[in-house]
């Protein structure tokens, strides 16, 4: 590369990961959107260093019940100090310390190769369909994380480092209980491939049945059902989600309909991600082999997430396009082209001269139908009067680091932020976010206390409307302080009150 051509490529993932970062953060902030899995993950990830239970949230309870998810309380090391925050600084830090190795790891390639895996790496973190999956309208979910651990994995395993291996598999093991299948789908892709390149004149059938392809399957299939049995046995005699998955499938009309939408959200994610594959593929040996064996791999994941959204059968949208899962499908083909663009340019077969064309193309085509595939609920508003209000904002809240400037907003957010470590709180709904530093939870429609509390609340918050009308049927007995305010009635612990701010 030239020197300015080398310094652009370089900025840009730095570049990428700083917006990406804010982004996220203004989302949470300004957005109408509750978010309330993301209050969920932030309680997961440092619960158990502020003495709370492993893996128990304000929301479900016992969380290790729904899904296998060990790897979300490592990221505490971000999320304690910085709040809902550090769950996208985690993701960032991921991505650019992938970037970081991936520049290192291709350097010895020549130029054209270097530029055709940067840009498309660019494009598959950082494009249109990696943006909408980023800004997950229900906050975040672990699953983000597979995106860079993936490839990760994929590349130290193309480099043959085992000992980076060993913990790249181990912390996407981690993750969630389907991580197996996503670790399953990309060694057998791996495995073609190497068997493709040193020798290319077999029969096909030897490179997808052969003692390590079977190895690794039947490996994979023992941890997937183990995973699902450790989640049966945490919940006893209650239903599990897989089979309350199940007993949700209706097989009428509406169902027709799920498939239709989710196969076209399948085809359609498979050939945005296939397109950057091809100049790679246009030199190398049995490409419709590879090509198929890809398709294959990601056939499995997809009816994998496919069953999982029957969760919330007979619900068409989101379905499998619902981020969590459709980032997935996305991570799997990232972290394959990484194995597939190394090892293959390892082994000195070249791209073709049109391989950024390709990626761009494919990025054109993202932009057009991203919206479609991957579900959101916002849209883009470039009205001068909504484009200076979030100037406005950005300017007052010191780019997110002193959130929420005024009003309501500013009132609890200090008073959270002067709450001891694991306070709990009751709230209503559309309040939780503003109580990211500690533990709230939300009024139930019945107007009791919430199903998991563990100690003594500090505070209770009403909306006076709505005590009015008797929608609230739990109040705390004596030992509470009413904080002015004109829209809520806030009850708060007199002792701690009275202590911090009198």
């Amino acid at each position: 590369m030239s020197r300015s051509a080398n310094a652009f490529f370089v900025v840009l993932p730095i570049l990428g990961c700083v917006v990406w970062f804010f982004v996220k953060v203004f989302q949470f902030q300004t957005s109408p959107e509750q978010y309330p899995d993301g209050m969920v993950i932030l309680q997961l990830s440092k619960g158990w260093l502020e003495g709370r239970p492993y893996l128990f949230d304000t929301i479900y309870g016992n969380h290790a019940r729904q899904h296998n998810y060990y790897f979300i309380p490592l990221i505490g090391i971000f999320t304690r100090p910085m709040g809902v925050n550090g769950l996208f600084m985690a993701y960032v830090c991921f991505v650019g310390l992938f970037f970081l190795i991936s520049y290192r790891s291709f350097a010895g390639f020549n130029v054209a190769e270097r530029r055709a895996i940067w840009l498309t790496a660019l494009v598959y973190v950082f494009g249109p369909m990696a943006y909408f999956m980023y800004l997950d309208y229900f906050g975040w979910h672990p699953e983000q994380y597979f995106v860079p651990l993936l490839a990760f994995l994929a590349l130290s395993l193309a480099q043959r480092k085992w000992t980076m291996f060993v913990v790249w598999l181990t912390l996407t093991f981690l993750v969630k209980e389907s991580s197996i299948v996503l670790i399953c789908c990309l060694f057998l892709f791996c495995s073609v491939v190497d068997r493709v390149i040193l020798d290319p004149g077999k029969h096909w059938l030897s490179y997808i049945l052969n003692k390590r392809n079977l190895t690794i399957a039947a490996v994979s299939v023992v941890l997937f059902l183990i995973g699902l049995w450790w989640l049966s046995y945490l919940n006893g005699s209650q239903s599990s989600r897989l089979n309350q998955a199940f007993s949700n499938t209706q097989f009428n009309r509406t169902f027709f309909y799920y498939l239709l939408f989710s196969l076209a959200v399948g085809v359609l994610t498979f050939g945005l991600g296939l397109i950057p594959f091809m100049p790679w593929l246009c030199a190398f040996p049995r490409r419709e082999l590879v090509i198929g064996v890809l398709a294959g791999c990601y056939a499995v994941l997809f009816v994998m997430f496919a069953t999982e959204a029957l969760y919330y059968f007979p619900t068409i949208y989101p379905g499998i396009s619902y981020p969590p899962r459709i980032s997935g499908l996305w991570a799997f083909m990232f972290s394959a082209f990484i194995y597939l663009s190394y090892r293959v340019a390892q082994a000195g077969f070249t791209p073709g001269q049109n391989a950024i064309s390709w990626v761009l193309a494919g990025c054109v085509l993202q932009f057009i139908l991203g919206t479609f595939l991957v579900a959101h609920h916002f849209s883009f508003d470039t009205k001068p009067s909504t484009l200076s209000r979030n100037a406005s904002y950005m300017i007052k809240s010191r780019f997110g680091f002193d959130p929420y400037p005024d009003g309501v907003a500013r009132q609890l957010h200090g008073l959270a932020k002067a709450m001891p470590v694991g306070s709990e709180v009751i709230v209503p709904f559309q309040y939780l976010r503003y109580f990211e530093r500690v533990y709230p939870s939300f009024w139930p429609e019945n107007g009791q206390l919430p199903a998991h509390i563990l100690g003594k609340p500090l505070m209770y918050i009403y909306i006076k409307g709505l005590v009015q009308n008797g929608a609230y049927h739990a109040f705390p007995d004596k030992g509470y302080t009413a904080i002015p305010n004109e829209q809520l009635l806030i009850l708060a612990d007199s002792s701690w009150y009275n202590q911090t701010f009198k």
